[in-house]
């Protein structure tokens, strides 16, 4: 080989490790110290989709697949989502059992978990998925690893789902972060009631 050769690689092979060695932590919904991104975009959708269908694969779960994904992403995404798990797969809805729902996602150059509550035997748990994969290299599932520690029932985020009343829920960004209201006569402001004078 060639010194211009030789030199080429060598450049190359140190760029592509200074980029993963630098590459921050991108936590969505966000965690206090770390940068937030909301997985809208690749790798995003894929992984979401993916620790899904391995929650579902692993806890042995049968029937048609009822996700949810964290409160505050796009239609488009939930839509990007569904395209990519199997046919039959449905956004949970308010009231839904069984729901199989994406808690976090963390994405760290070419590495990336994500946490999903399952149902198992009644009760929810949590799993965390990892992958590895990038630009070039379509993302693939490292393990799964299985916490043996209950979690709390999911509440139903899809923002193209009704709630139970018929109604959509509504979004509100409060300083970076995203809130659902429903919205019920209990959460409708209500008007001052006036005093009458005695």
């Amino acid at each position: 080989m060639t010194t211009r050769v030789l030199a080429s690689l060598l450049l190359l092979s140190s760029v592509a490790l200074f980029s993963t060695a630098c590459a921050s932590v991108s936590t969505y919904p966000p965690t206090a110290g770390k940068t937030m991104s909301k997985p809208n975009v690749s790798p995003g959708p894929e992984i979401m989709a993916g620790a899904v269908k391995e929650a579902y694969r692993v806890s042995g779960a049968t029937g048609p697949i009822v996700f949810n994904l964290p409160a505050g992403l796009e239609t488009t995404t939930w839509d990007r989502v569904a395209k990519l798990l199997p046919a039959g797969a449905v956004a949970m809805t308010a009231g839904a059992e069984n729901a199989f729902s994406v808690q976090q996602t963390r994405i760290s150059g070419g590495v990336a978990e994500v946490d999903v509550v399952y149902p198992e035997r009644g009760v929810y748990q949590l799993m965390t998925v990892k992958f590895k994969g990038g630009a070039l290299i379509p993302w693939r599932v490292e393990w799964a690893y299985r916490w043996v520690i209950p979690a709390n029932a999911p509440l139903a985020n899809a923002p193209h789902v009704p709630l139970a009343n018929g109604e959509l829920p509504v979004r509100i960004e409060i300083v970076g972060e995203t809130t659902t209201e429903l919205t019920t006569e209990e959460t409708q402001p209500q008007a001052p009631v006036e005093e009458s004078p005695k």
